[in-house]
């Protein structure tokens, strides 16, 4: 039986999804006072590797969710947002960004839900292959809305590579060396504090934490011309920066595009 998390603000805003969630044979852990230990940070890693799906309601603020998702993040649960009739401009950039794994309503059907769900485990098997080249891909008729899985292998033409390319040429001195510091990291996430210490080589100000936010959206817009899957770059909120998995396995295996970054 697999194990759903719900964390809300309020347990009987989850009665019919808890239902229908059951109906599905779903052992489901409802809970306000683990959100609440959640937000004022209080060590709950443990707890979280019983479950396989994390579920935040709609009860639960934007501002909340993006406090919440690193401390959830492991590669065995999938995260899940519930909103009330239709996903935000902020669930579509955590979904762009891997943060979130799927969006649903609380108006999706048993079905919907169900297929959703399904979809989720088997993509977390690595058994689903969705849509090659899609950011996003939607599972119903209402919202339950899906990331592709950011490591999908994907054929690759010269244009591909080209196009990655020339981004990087014309990448500014400090945007390459951000860009650097994240691949020397490989899949780790580098805080925001290492890096403009790198880039500054002084102590880091607000001032430098501002001009970082501002140099890492500039690289991610100039990426969006290529067919990355996602950003070129992941936010990982109250961590820092990582770079996006598919870019980096590109760059390491491509000796022009490895030389442009070691050489910027």
């Amino acid at each position: 039986m697999n194990q759903v998390l719900i964390l809300t603000r309020n347990i009987l805003a989850e009665q019919e999804m808890q239902q229908k969630l059951q109906a599905l044979n779903y052992e489901v852990y409802c809970s306000t006072k683990f959100f609440e230990r959640c937000s004022q940070r209080v060590n709950t890693v443990d707890f979280f590797q019983f479950f396989q799906y994390v579920m935040l309601s709609e009860t639960i603020c934007e501002s909340e969710v993006m406090e919440l998702v690193p401390l959830i993040e492991n590669p065995s649960i999938r995260i899940i947002r519930k909103v009330e009739t239709q996903a935000t401009e902020m669930d579509h950039k955590l979904l762009e960004e891997g943060l979130l794994n799927a969006v649903i309503s609380k108006e999706d059907s048993v079905d919907e839900l169900r297929e959703c769900l399904y979809t989720l485990k088997r993509e977390l098997a690595g058994k689903e292959q969705l849509d090659k080249g899609a950011k996003i891909v939607q599972l119903s008729e209402k919202v339950s809305l899906m990331r592709t899985n950011s490591l999908q292998k994907m054929s690759l033409s010269p244009e591909d590579n080209y196009k990655l390319l020339d981004v990087m040429h014309h990448l500014s001195q400090t945007e390459t060396r951000i860009l650097y510091l994240l691949i020397q990291a490989g899949n780790q996430i580098v805080t925001r504090e290492a890096i403009c210490h790198e880039i500054w080589n002084e102590e880091v100000n607000k001032s430098h934490l501002a001009s970082l936010s501002s140099t890492v959206t500039r690289i991610k817009g100039k990426f969006e011309q290529t067919n990355l899957s996602h950003k070129a770059i992941q936010t990982l909120w109250g961590k820092g920066y990582r770079i996006n998995p598919e870019l980096l396995d590109r760059i390491q295996k491509n000796d022009a595009l490895n030389s442009v970054v070691s050489n910027g």
